[in-house]
């Protein structure tokens, strides 16, 4: 399927939540397990979280929608950027099949992993995608503008900028705009309302980032 491009080089991007619905990210907890490390607990679900958006079965829903940040990421490029709509159960297929994550046979998943993710975007969407590592937020924003972003690996803590000692990295966001010192990005597992373009100092953003990421770059 080929990739439709609107005009506008500065369309909004819409935000995309890992769970499904915005909405249902408040219900999502995280706890700290180890000092590096959270564990996600997800309350009941039902049929509407999981069959809307291309999942099987409401197993495979709990186990993925934990997972696939960097996917609700990409499907927010996606919708704005192209007229490609794909499921996250979709996405997530082809995900797999280009090595994005690798399930080991114990179930621990690996992944996001960068490199096979940048593969496969540009050979399926068209976008340019490059590495970025070991570089500090006030350096790799300087790269944001319309129509070009970056996917950068935060903690999940970020939803709460006041958590002391935070976790860096195990999570991605969606930076779209960068001015004044502050980082605007979009969170997909944010509360309601920290989610949509949510704002941050950049020295508060970077007590939560990982300095690696991902920069995406709209076809022309």
């Amino acid at each position: 399927m080929s990739t439709s491009i609107s005009p506008s080089p500065d369309v909004v991007l819409p935000c995309v939540s890992q769970w499904g619905r915005l909405e249902r990210n408040d219900d999502v907890v995280m706890r700290r397990t180890t000092p590096s490390g959270l564990e996600v607990f997800l309350p009941h679900t039902d049929r509407d979280d999981w069959a809307a958006h291309g999942y099987r079965s409401r197993e495979e829903y709990l186990f993925w929608s934990r997972k696939v940040c960097g996917l609700a990421c990409l499907q927010s490029l996606l919708h704005g950027w192209t007229d490609v709509r794909l499921s996250m159960g979709e996405l997530l297929a082809q995900a797999l099949d280009w090595g994005c994550y690798v399930v080991e046979p114990s179930g621990t998943v690996q992944g996001l992993i960068y490199r096979p993710f940048m593969a496969w975007v540009n050979a399926r969407f068209g976008f340019d995608c490059r590495l970025v590592e070991r570089t500090p937020i006030h350096v790799s924003s300087r790269e944001v503008r319309p129509g070009q972003v970056l996917i950068a690996s935060v903690s999940p803590e970020i939803r709460d900028p006041a958590t002391p000692e935070p976790c860096r990295g195990g999570h991605l966001v969606l930076v779209h705009a960068v001015h004044g010192g502050v980082v605007r990005f979009h969170n997909p597992s944010g509360y309601t309302h920290n989610s949509d373009s949510a704002t941050l100092p950049m020295r508060v953003f970077q007590r939560f980032h990982a300095d690696r990421g991902i920069l995406i770059t709209r076809p022309s």
